[in-house]
């Protein structure tokens, strides 16, 4: 009994001491100055060490400030008088047959294309923009017990897409046309051959539209409007715009007459100016 008694009591020891040198070679608890977030360094400075006037626990390097800007959209317009017409013209006729229908359509359509030509229009300014041949069944006059339905009649159509260089030549031209046999006319639109100047102006307005913007809410802001730091031209809405006004056009002696309106482009702009 003794014996065993002694051995309990040596292995306690033994694991004691062993206790006390593995706290002594790896430490779990940690210090009150990590726990408090603090880093330590040797005494004395140098590399590594405690700078003088440095606080614990901050970072030594300068902290980033924002750029201070204002963003603003400026619109600009620029107007002009359109010098293209674009027009759709065409032919329909209309025959018992649909060979007879195509014959009588073909005929009128030379005349029509004679009539373009002798104006001076030039062939890569003529486009054939639709062909067509439908039937249509006439009614009965009255209804048949028989189930017997009407004649087919077979449709025509035959339409060019017509630019005019010269748009003070439309009203000749839509008078030539329809002497010539066109009974389809549709699709009046004005355009700018070269908007490039247009453009130009345009943007230049809404720089300076920007700019006014921008000094407006530097001034409500109390600041003062730096320079420019970035610019971009808005893409993808509605820019540029074109827009004319409808032509007045009615047949009658002394060519139809036609107004093209005036032709405006707009452009948008986005700047950012830095404020100080």
């Amino acid at each position: 009994m003794l014996g065993r008694k002694m051995f309990y009591s040596a292995v306690l020891v033994a694991a004691a001491a062993l206790v006390v040198t593995l706290s002594a070679g790896c430490s779990t608890v940690p210090s009150p100055a990590a726990a408090a977030g603090v880093q330590t360094s040797p005494v004395g400075g140098g590399p590594g060490g405690a700078q003088p006037g440095a606080v614990s626990g901050q970072s030594s390097q300068p902290v980033a400030t924002t750029n201070r800007a204002i963003t603003v959209v400026g619109v600009g317009t620029a107007s002009g008088t359109p010098d293209v017409a674009n027009i759709d013209v065409g032919v329909e006729t209309q025959a018992a047959s649909v060979q007879q229908a195509v014959d009588d359509n073909k005929a009128q359509m030379t005349k029509l294309l004679d009539a373009l030509k002798s104006l001076d229009i030039a062939d890569k300014d003529i486009r054939t923009s639709n062909y067509s041949v439908y039937t249509e069944r006439q009614p009965l006059p009255a209804p048949d017990s028989k189930g017997s339905q009407g004649p087919v009649i077979y449709h025509v159509s035959n339409q060019v897409n017509v630019t005019v260089r010269n748009v003070n030549q439309l009203g000749d031209v839509l008078d030539k046309v329809v002497a010539a046999g066109a009974n389809n006319i549709y699709g009046v639109n004005f355009s700018v051959a070269d908007t490039s100047k247009l453009e130009d102006e345009a943007r230049a307005n809404a720089m300076a539209d920007a700019k006014e913007r921008a000094a407006s809410l530097a001034k409500l802001a109390g600041v003062t409007l730096g320079d420019v730091m970035n610019v971009s031209e808005v893409i993808g809405g509605p820019t540029p715009i074109y827009s004319a006004a409808a032509p007045k056009m009615g047949l009658g002696g002394g060519g139809t007459p036609v107004q093209p309106g005036e032709l405006e482009v707009n452009t948008s702009v986005q700047v950012t100016f830095a404020i100080k």
